[in-house]
């Protein structure tokens, strides 16, 4: 079946490839693809408001093994303290309480209720919440935020959810808590809403809200300071004060490090890092909240369905087509107003969908080009090249076979003046009215009718003996008398007619089967026609043998 003909089956090949786009695995892969095309842009500045304090190797060799003690964090919060640091994220993980006699926490604890901004991470351990201390709620002077990272199929980190927790998703991410205690977010957060999103262990932690963090061409272009540095160091006014802080490890091999999709880099991001790009997505408005997948389907069948009636069921309805086009580009304009207004909407089966129209099109283009090449425009019949190719296989199977081979040779009579009396115009419309004639005396699907040249027609009639090619060339000749055309022109009739000539080869021998041979047969049409002409038009002449 020729998919080019029967549109209505086309269309109905687009919109199923569209949704096993949308249902199979591959889906996900080309839709990171084509989000990390988009997110090759400079579309996230580092924030000049954020600084980096690394637990780094060079602090590790001067302070010692980890973990440290904790009055080292208690003067590292009391020296941001001091040096005015507005918000203090502080990434490190207290959960067990220190109960020796020469316990540090009350040190730190008081730092931080000091300082009474800084953000510290909350855990989820078996099935349970654990916050800093073993404590039941945040201590003086903190806030918490989560810092759960969700890692892609392929190893990248893309998302993240601005809310999680146990039961409920009531703790806002690391990244907007330090946010929030900087200026506290009254706007709306964005995310899309997955209040059933449950993973872990027991399904018990929910996640909510989640977002597409476009990352700086280079995420570690924040400022960054050794924790050794600044804690021994001095004269930090200018650079902690009214800032945010945050303090995490970078160190090797203590905390795991995640792969981002930046183009040409593939370093490894710490978790604080992360913090820090989602930190600034959300101070700047970059984040993309991603539209449910259902939508992305709902938009691939319409758009396909859109391009392929542009290009294959209107092209007879230009009003329509035109407004179908407006159209269309409006809903090709749609994935990039989604982007300004904060929103990624899934393009994988939209892009599928389109492609495969497209391909089809191409594809029926080169169909349509390869049946140019081989038929005549102006009677839509087979050419002269076509014809030589025809002829040459039906030679070698009569050679084969030892069957009758005929051909008929009809040219117009006197065409060339019907030309100068009627126009070129006319001339064609002649030509193609004459063709339908000469096609309705094929008797089977072998039978071969081509336009031979400028008004000459050859028909060609395999395993055909030569009475029953005479006979076949008497009814064309009448069809076209009965035409009762106007030629005023013509010596023959002052109506259009034609002279035929038939040839007949039997049973050609081996030697027969040469180009030179076939080419006598050919040959001998052509004297019967021209001896047809000159005895006056309108008649056969027939050579019966070659």
């Amino acid at each position: 079946m020729n998919l080019f003909r029967q549109k209505d089956i086309g269309f109905l090949l687009c919109q199923a490839f569209v949704l096993i786009i949308a249902f199979m695995p591959v889906q996900t892969t080309f839709e990171n693809f084509l989000y990390d095309l988009f997110s090759q842009k400079d579309l996230n500045h580092a924030s000049d408001e954020l600084v980096i304090i690394d637990i780094d190797d060079k602090s590790l060799e001067a302070l010692g093994r980890w973990p440290w003690p904790r009055y080292l964090h208690a003067e590292m919060i009391q020296k941001l303290d001091m040096e005015g640091a507005a918000v203090i994220g502080y990434n490190i993980a207290f959960v067990e309480p220190d109960n020796t006699p020469n316990s540090h926490d009350p040190i730190l604890k008081q730092a931080i209720a000091d300082h009474g901004n800084v953000v510290l991470p909350v855990f989820a351990e078996r099935g349970s919440l654990i916050y800093p201390f073993r404590g039941k709620v945040a201590i003086p002077g903190s806030s918490l935020g989560h810092v759960d990272v969700e890692v892609d199929n392929d190893g990248y980190v893309r998302r993240t959810y601005l809310k999680a927790g146990i039961d409920t998703p009531q703790w806002p991410a690391f990244g907007l808590a330090a946010l929030h205690g900087l200026t506290p977010y009254s706007g709306f957060l964005p995310g899309t809403r997955s209040p059933s999103s449950r993973v872990g262990i027991n399904s018990k932690w929910m996640r909510d809200l989640e977002v597409l963090v476009p990352f700086h061409r280079n995420p570690k272009s924040y400022q960054h300071f050794s924790f050794i540095d600044v804690l021994e160091g001095s004269d930090y006014k200018k650079t902690f004060t009214n800032k945010t802080v945050l303090v995490g490890i970078e160190a090797t091999g203590l905390e795991p490090t995640f792969l981002v999709p930046i183009k040409n880099n593939r370093e490894m991001l710490s978790g604080t890092a992360l913090q820090a790009n989602l930190y600034t997505a959300l101070n700047n408005s970059s984040l993309l909240t991603p539209i449910l997948p259902i939508w992305g389907v709902s938009y691939a069948v319409l758009i396909t369905a859109l391009s392929y009636s542009i290009l294959f069921f209107l092209t007879r309805f230009p009003v329509i087509r035109y407004i179908a086009i407006v159209v269309g580009i409006g809903l090709l304009m749609l994935p990039v107003v989604a982007v300004n207004y904060g929103y990624w909407l899934p393009l994988a089966p939209a892009v599928g969908g389109v492609t495969l129209v497209i391909v089809m099109l191409i594809s029926r283009m080169l169909n349509s080009a390869g049946i140019q090449r081989r038929n005549d425009n102006i009677t839509d019949l087979s050419n002269h090249r076509m014809f030589e190719e025809t002829l040459k296989l039906e030679w070698e199977q009569s050679l084969r076979k030892h069957t009758p081979l005929s051909l008929i040779l009809l040219e117009v009579d006197y065409f060339k003046r019907f030309v100068d009396t009627f126009g070129p115009e006319r001339g064609d419309w002649l030509l193609a009215r004459i063709s339908p004639i000469l096609q309705s005396h094929k008797r089977k699907t072998r039978d071969f009718v081509a336009r031979y040249d400028e008004d000459t027609f050859a028909i060609l009639l395999p395993i055909t003996p030569n009475n029953i090619a005479l006979s076949i060339a008497e009814k064309i000749r009448k069809d076209i008398e009965e035409l009762q055309i106007e030629h005023t022109g013509s010596e023959s009739a002052k109506i259009i007619t034609a002279s035929i000539g038939i040839a007949t080869t039997h049973t050609p021998t081996q030697a027969a089967g040469s180009d030179t041979n076939r080419d006598a047969f050919v040959l001998k049409s052509l004297k019967a026609v021209s001896k047809a002409h000159l005895q006056g038009g309108n008649r056969l002449h027939n050579t019966e043998t070659v």
